[in-house]
């Protein structure tokens, strides 16, 4: 009976003599499986279905579950290493005093069991426990309104059960497999043996640079079209796989290259160094590259969702300026009528006191055009969707009248405004300032950097419109019938206004009272019921869409964000456990021959440090380098305020470097403690 449970016994045994090892991991993945456990409940909640507007926080919860699944997969296969490394000595010591391997693959059974059941069980533990929590905090970041309860979902823990079970299988058969094809006597030195020292260096290391530079060169020149994603993904691809062969074979040769040159190696301090470092990075490479790459994740997870929390009001300014929009056809308007409708709006905003301190309204004719060089031609149908754009055209008493100013045009002259970046940046011909609007050409008196008509962004590449003001009406029509369009037949009213409560003090924040409410159906009827009405626009539903869909973005960022740092910080701590269990003997050696205990420690101290210091700086380079791909992408999100993000990056880089060195400091003092001599 004690033979059947002795197995067993060793497997509970191992578990706890090496819990510096095994507690990390358990850590890891008690949070992974929570983590996948809570996004699962949230997706397989039938509130999801019912709530106003979550269908958006929905579909990005369940792009982040997907992304969590493929990140943890090859994290935790990762992460499993280390753990059979640190046993194989041990292993070995069993298969030479006689236990059989089958009996080893048993012990392995048990350990794989017991950590499973221990993980699942504080993974849902914890998720039951906070998940109604974190789904609160979700629907508040979506601006969702939550008036049901949240309930269990059966299919949430069969996942987590599965998802956690496939993956310890894999690591199971992963440690069976590499137990089962070696000696004892590889068993017992295999735990002292590092990452193999590539081939080929400088090849590889000239391939990292190309692959580096490839990936820098796509992140710089990266504009906002319809080809951001994929220059995303091929950046982080190429940048991936650049940092890899720089770290394994780069460093390498550069440490060679110092080797080579003697009367810099063959100094005392310098020989120690640098041998010290070429062993450390033969060994460690992959772990620095993980390190690397994981600290860049954190800090440009950070920096996004501090700039989209930080953006998300500037971004309902930019989108909707005005919170009602009208349109008319003008031209169906009878003479009078659009005096009439605006002092009608005017005495119903009186009546339910509502203030209209922020409202516009002006006449224009549109044309669909595309660009070509400094020439604005009619649309053939074949032109790329980001090559559409919308010309408004105006005459030069409706734009003064609109801006309250008092510009001058003659004959053959206009102003020109663009969303995006300036006309004359975009053409050949900056030197001669014309414009042509198809076969006529006029002389561009003034770039306009500002215009009531919308907002600009110089980074609006894509999406973006523009206005030209010219002289007189029969110019205007003029032009507007080089793009097939009659503009006394197309004249168009657009009124736009931002209502705001007299009383606002007295109305609950984020809620129109009563009053707006029925000013917006007064006006509503009103503009519906005129000749000409072509549209009513109420921008509100449309901003909670937006503040709906930017909620599940911050809440995938925030745990996102934890997940690498977890990440980060358990292959930081596994490298030092590794690194001090192998050079306790280095440190010895080091002693015999002379050396003092301070000069030791200065020495190791000083290869730890420069070792854990290259992947911060390798982070902060990516990092700064990747900035103008993030600047790209938050303005896909229509997010302009650069400088709002490289603050945010600054704040984010210099907080994550006092996090880094803190971690360090403390992963270090475990290092210390294991290769300290009596």
């Amino acid at each position: 009976m004690d033979k059947i449970f002795l197995v067993p016994r060793l497997a509970l045994q191992s578990i706890r003599k090496n819990s510096a090892t095994y507690l990390p991991y358990m850590g890891i993945c008690v949070f992974a499986m929570f983590t996948y456990f809570v996004f699962g409940l949230i997706i397989n909640n039938d509130i999801m279905l019912t709530i106003p507007r979550a269908a958006y926080a929905q579909a990005l919860m369940l792009i982040g579950f997907v992304l969590l699944s493929i990140i943890m997969v090859p994290f935790l296969f990762y992460t499993n290493s280390f753990l059979i490394k640190r046993r194989k000595r041990e292993l070995g010591l069993y298969s030479i005093l006689g236990m059989e391997k089958k009996h080893i693959g048993m012990m392995l059974f048990v350990e794989t069991a017991v950590i499973y059941v221990i993980v699942e069980a504080a993974a849902v533990g914890l998720g039951l426990l906070f998940s109604k929590l974190l789904f609160l905090f979700l629907l508040n970041l979506a601006k969702v309104p939550a008036q049901a309860d949240f309930a269990f979902s059966p299919k949430a823990l069969s996942d987590t059960l599965l998802f956690f079970g496939v993956i310890s299988l894999m690591n199971l058969v992963t440690n069976l497999w590499q137990v089962g094809k070696a000696n004892p006597i590889e068993l017992m030195s295999e735990s002292k043996k590092g990452e193999k020292e590539p081939k080929a260096i400088w090849l590889w290391s000239i391939l990292g640079v190309l692959a580096m530079g490839a990936g820098y060169r796509i992140a710089i020149t990266a504009k906002i079209d319809s080809g951001i994603f994929m220059d995303f993904f091929l950046a982080v691809f190429f940048v991936v796989v650049g940092t890899h062969f720089l770290f394994t074979s780069g460093s390498v040769a550069v440490l060679r290259f110092l080797k080579r040159k003697k009367n810099f190696y063959y100094r005392p301090k310098n020989f120690i160094t640098v041998s010290g470092m070429l062993y450390r990075m033969k060994k460690s490479a992959a772990s620095l590259v993980n390190i690397c790459i994981f600290a860049t994740m954190v800090i440009i997870t950070a920096v996004c969702t501090l700039a989209l929390y930080l953006g998300t009001p500037m971004i309902h300014a930019f989108m909707y300026p005005y919170m009602t929009e009208i349109n008319f056809m003008e031209a169906d308007m009878p003479e009078g009528e659009k005096e009439a409708l605006l002092a009608k709006i005017e005495e119903l905003a009186g009546e339910n006191q509502v203030s209209l301190a922020k409202s516009q309204y002006y006449s224009y004719v549109e044309c669909s055009v595309t660009r070509k060089d400094n020439a604005f031609v009619q649309r053939d149908g074949t032109e790329a969707f980001e090559n559409r754009y919308r010309l408004k055209l105006m005459t030069l008493e409706e734009f003064n009248r609109l801006e309250q100013a008092d510009y001058r045009l003659e004959d053959g002259e206009c102003l020109l405004f663009s969303s995006g970046p300036d006309f004359l940046k975009e053409t050949d011909k900056e030197t001669e300032n014309t414009v042509w609007f198809g076969e006529q050409a006029f002389l561009l008196k003034e770039e306009l950097q500002e215009c009531a008509t919308e907002p600009k962004a110089a980074d609006k590449t894509f999406g973006r419109n523009y206005t030209a003001i010219v002289p007189d009406w029969e110019t205007l029509s003029g032009i507007a019938a080089v793009y097939g369009v009659d503009a006394d037949a197309s004249r168009a009213l657009k009124a736009e206004m931002t209502p705001e409560d007299i009383d606002a003090a007295n109305t609950e924040a984020g809620k129109a009272s009563a009053q707006m409410e029925n000013f917006l159906q007064q006006i509503y009827r009103l503009a519906s019921g005129t000749p000409g009405f072509a549209s009513f626009q109420d921008y509100r539903e449309q901003i909670r869409d937006m503040e709906a869909m930017y909620g599940g973005l911050l809440f995938i960022g925030i745990f996102f964000g934890l997940i690498f740092l977890i990440c980060l910080l358990v292959i930081m701590y596994y490298k030092q456990i590794t690194e001090g269990y192998e050079d306790r003997r280095s440190f010895e050696i080091m002693q015999k021959v002379g050396m003092s205990d301070k000069e030791v420690k200065s020495t190791i101290r000083k290869q730890i440090l420069m070792v854990f210091f290259l992947p911060l700086l390798g982070a902060f380079c990516h990092t700064a380098v990747g900035m103008n791909m993030v600047i790209k992408l938050m303005g896909t999100l229509n997010l302009f305020e650069t400088d709002l993000m490289i603050g945010c990056a600054l704040g984010v880089s210099a907080l994550f470097a006092a996090v880094y060195i803190f971690c360090y400091r403390k992963t270090a003092g475990t290092y210390y403690r294991i290769v300290r001599w009596q």
